[in-house]
């Protein structure tokens, strides 16, 4: 019979403690990305408690953006939609959100500190015709990307 010395009896058990600990970790994972929330699968945009833009789970973009050059838009906050249909916005500081124009030149994306991360302006620059993509941001990629938001830019009277 084959004697086991200690030595070798403590190095099996600690391998298989640091092995037990491996598994555990990989399992029970305490990270930011375990949400209260479903994983955002649509949006809605607010001004003065409005809808004004929607992107349902599944469905076509309803609404548009019609400006005069020069305007600039109310305050404008935008709720991520899940699965069931319950609006969210991301609390962790990892999620941001992200834009960008079809054509240059003729609206322009402002955000303010003080408004908060979820919310933001379009200045109307020069007429003309684009679209809008916003961009749930997510650790350096997006989650979501919203089909394009059309924004039309035209002096009055024409």
């Amino acid at each position: 019979m084959k004697k086991v010395s200690f030595l070798s009896a403590a190095k099996a058990v600690l391998t298989l403690f640091i092995f037990a600990g491996i598994l555990t970790a990989c399992s029970n994972s305490t990270s930011s990305d375990d949400h209260e929330h479903g994983d955002a699968e649509g949006f809605r945009l607010k001004m003065n408690g409005q809808t004004i833009v929607e992107q349902l789970p599944e469905q076509d973009l309803t609404g548009e953006f019609e400006l005069e050059p020069g305007q600039e838009t109310d305050l404008i906050t935008i709720y991520f939609i899940d699965h069931d249909g319950e609006e969210f916005q991301p609390e962790e500081d990892s999620y941001s959100l992200g834009h960008e124009f079809e054509e240059s030149g003729i609206a322009e994306f402002e955000q303010h500190a003080e408004d908060g991360k979820w919310s933001f302006h379009l200045h109307a620059e020069a007429e003309g015709i684009t679209d809008l993509r916003l961009m749930l941001m997510h650790n350096g990629h997006d989650d979501l990307t919203s089909q394009g938001i059309h924004v039309h830019v035209e002096a009055s009277g024409q």
